[in-house]
């Protein structure tokens, strides 16, 4: 099969990929959860499924070192981000940010992140300057290395669209991660400061949820779009023959990037194959890929 299609977001370093673990797949327009499944084996069956290439990022400074070893594992399938998600710079020692400078000039990192802002939970747990402390020095990290940047903005596209319009003139792209957001908000994201857009399970949820994200990707120019599923996270709504036990114990995976690939082929009149070929030249263009997948 060809490898026809690039996940630029899953945590494949994450801890709830060791041993044995559930896993959801999709295949032939149906969903199935592998009960039994471990990393070696689910990263082959990515490959068989027409995975070209994974990028792992980085979710704080401990776990980069991780994702950096699993990358040399499997060359040439694994590439990373290295970074300090925003909800981690809380407890993150700010003396520590030279391991990230390190990281940084591993050969198989092509962006940094997550980095950004995150207003999800109540004000007095959210450390708004210590967030904003992070994400300056990882926007100013990211144009030092000449690299991308991989956001991660939850309820706070205010305050981050006003610190990525200070710093746009040092801004190389990058990708605004699981993004969720009308079409007006992702305009300035894109048309104005750059970024592309990852599409993953979001889309698939029921429409409460997704309703939002699917006047964006109706909206968006697809040269804006590229693939993700935020793996383990991030499920598709649950199909009513699983139970919500099942459905919450089984990871994400990308085998259901199809089914993303089948949504925005839908709401675009597109074809599957030109939203595939499409969205993998975005993701090559976005994290300069071409020495992974060529």
């Amino acid at each position: 099969m060809n490898k026809r299609i690039i996940e630029t977001h899953m945590h494949l370093s994450n801890h709830w990929f060791q041993n044995q673990f559930p896993y959801i797949d999709y295949e032939n327009g149906e969903y199935k959860i592998t009960p039994n499944g471990d990393l070696d084996s689910l990263i082959d069956l990515m490959k068989d499924r027409g995975i070209a290439l994974i990028l792992d990022p980085a979710i704080d400074l401990e776990s980069n070192e991780r994702l950096l070893d699993l990358s040399e594992k499997h060359p040439g399938f694994i590439a990373c981000a290295v970074g300090n998600h925003p909800t981690r710079t809380i407890t993150s020692k700010w003396s520590d940010r030279t391991k990230l400078e390190e990281c940084a000039k591993h050969s198989n990192v092509v962006a940094i992140g997550e980095a950004g802002l995150d207003y999800h939970f109540p004000r007095n747990q959210q450390h708004r300057l210590r967030q904003l402390m992070w994400f300056i020095y990882q926007i100013k990290l990211a144009d030092r290395a000449n690299l991308p940047l991989v956001l991660h903005i939850r309820e706070a596209d205010k305050d981050a669209i006003r610190v990525l319009r200070l710093f746009k003139d040092r801004l190389h792209g990058g990708v605004c991660h699981c993004f969720g957001s009308g079409p007006d908000i992702a305009q300035i994201y894109t048309e104005e400061l750059g970024f592309s857009l990852g599409i993953g399970g979001t889309l698939l949820m029921r429409k409460e949820i997704s309703k939002s994200l699917i006047q964006t990707v109706i909206k968006t120019p697809i040269e804006y779009l590229i693939l993700e599923t935020d793996s383990p996270y991030v499920k598709p709504e649950k199909p009513a023959e699983f139970s919500g036990k099942a459905w919450r114990k089984a990871r994400n995976t990308s085998l259901i990037l199809p089914a993303v690939t089948q949504k925005i082929a839908e709401l675009k009149g597109m074809s599957c194959e030109d939203v595939e070929r499409i969205t993998f030249n975005n993701a090559v263009r976005v994290f300069d890929l071409g020495r992974f997948v060529n």
